[in-house]
């Protein structure tokens, strides 16, 4: 949590300059988005889908309120273990499900004359959900096979660390943005991989 704060504190004066450079505009986006992802610790696909909220204090940095839905929709195993017929007929499937709510700061690095714009992000990240993973077979006492499962469920702080690719759609009131977002917790990074596409309505 340390370097944390330390990586956080470094961000804010390292953008401080230059915001005082900037003008004094100021607006303000909504955006909504969805895509795929990956859980790191047990390797899941996953899909997310995000409602964020830009307040730009300058031309270039910008204050983004978000909340984020994440599911897992199948094992990430590419030798096809998932897809083996369940021992009795049982549901074998594991699952994870989480929300999280962050406060990505970001400032961009690179704005066109067109308006095309890179951006870094960096914020505190809050994670509420969990997951249930089938964890095999064991013999009980009376020689039949029992479900072994393992259960975690999650409300903790972490960081989240983002960076985007935003445009100018033909509406002038439009925005398009592609994400990729990296949730780290306990000292894991990436412990979230999400890729998404957001539009704006400038409000």
């Amino acid at each position: 949590m340390k370097r944390v704060l330390i990586v956080f504190a470094f961000l804010c004066v390292s953008v401080s300059s230059a915001i005082a450079q900037e003008s004094k505009d100021k607006e303000l986006i909504y955006r909504i988005g969805a895509g795929p992802a990956i859980e790191g610790s047990w390797g899941f696909w996953a899909v997310n889908f995000m409602n964020e909220l830009s307040y730009y204090a300058t031309p270039r940095f910008s204050i983004n309120p978000s909340l984020t839905y994440f599911a897992s929709v199948a094992d990430f195993d590419l030798g096809g273990g998932y897809w083996e017929s369940r021992m009795n007929g049982e549901n074998t499937e594991t699952f994870v499900s989480s929300f999280f709510t962050d406060v990505r700061f970001q400032y961009d690095v690179i704005k066109t004359s067109k308006d095309f714009r890179i951006g870094l992000g960096f914020g505190p990240s809050f994670q509420y959900g969990g997951d249930g993973v089938h964890g095999g077979w064991v013999l009980n006492e009376f020689g039949e096979y029992d479900s072994v499962w393992l259960v975690e469920r999650f409300a903790r702080l972490g960081y989240v660390t983002q960076v985007t690719f935003d445009w100018q759609g033909k509406n002038i009131n439009r925005r398009n943005t592609l994400g990729v977002s990296m949730s780290s917790f306990e000292g894991y990074w990436p412990y979230y991989l999400m890729v998404n596409y957001r539009l704006g309505f400038k409000l």
